[in-house]
């Protein structure tokens, strides 16, 4: 069983670090087990765990996050969402 939710289209799982940066946005990496969530500038996180070139998809980033506080792996990474930069706990 996984945690992770299968898109229903192929546009998600398209979607990349380099577009998130092109698109100005922040990642948004949220634990689904104890619902911490940080923002990352998706550039550096990709250079930081040594993505090449910051084209890895994020369905695939997500399914290997393990959250720094539980230690479970039930994390999502999603582009920043509009409202979440003024409350992120970064």
């Amino acid at each position: 069983m996984s945690w992770h939710r299968t898109p229903t289209n192929e546009a998600w799982s398209q979607v990349t670090p380099a577009s998130v940066a092109a698109l100005g946005q922040r990642l948004w990496l949220r634990c689904n087990s104890c619902g911490r969530d940080r923002l990352e500038d998706p550039l550096a996180f990709a250079e930081r765990h040594g993505l090449y070139a910051a084209r890895t998809p994020l369905l695939s980033i997500a399914q290997r996050l393990r959250c720094t506080s539980c230690g479970a792996k039930k994390g999502h990474a999603w582009p920043e969402p509009h409202a979440l930069g003024e409350t992120s706990r970064d």
